[in-house]
């Protein structure tokens, strides 16, 4: 009988514990930005995801992109690759292996904050990134876009 209560009370916790992380994950939003002088005010959700996998490299005025990823481990990544890649981690993973190993691409660079990820899109006129919502932008030479087609506009 003793251990059946532990079970259960380990299992109770358990499903508690996934329940906070989930409600903390979706209590939290993002935001894509880029380089100030990208003339760019509005993207598809199906251009971000082209662009996160190399299907496109380039903007419309010809700019190279460079996609700014956050860290693996931040709930704004977990946010970004459920709602606007519509995959799992472990999915995108795995297809950042097989890119490396058949085509020599790399994953996007992660950065680890917020305001890294300013700080680098700031810096290049092809990037795009991805902030909290709650991040203040402030005087960097970074614009936030419009995405259409994303799951929460659908």
């Amino acid at each position: 009988m003793r251990v059946l209560v532990r079970v259960l009370f380990y299992y109770a916790v358990t499903v508690l514990v996934a329940l906070q992380t989930a409600y903390s994950a979706e209590g939290e939003d993002l935001v894509f930005i880029v380089n100030g002088n990208n003339p760019v005010t509005e993207v598809s959700a199906n251009d971000i995801r082209d662009y996160y996998f190399k299907r496109k490299r380039q903007w419309p005025s010809g700019e190279s992109v460079r996609f700014i990823d956050r860290s693996l481990t931040s709930n704004i990544h977990d946010i970004f690759v459920r709602r606007i890649l519509r995959k799992s981690n472990s999915d995108v993973e795995l297809f950042w292996i097989g890119q490396k190993l058949y085509t020599g691409d790399s994953a996007p660079l992660r950065e680890t904050s917020d305001n890294s990820t300013i700080q680098f899109v700031s810096t290049f006129k092809g990037a795009i990134g991805y902030v909290s919502t709650s991040t203040v932008i402030g005087e960097q030479n970074v614009k936030v876009i419009k995405v259409t087609g994303s799951k929460k506009e659908d």
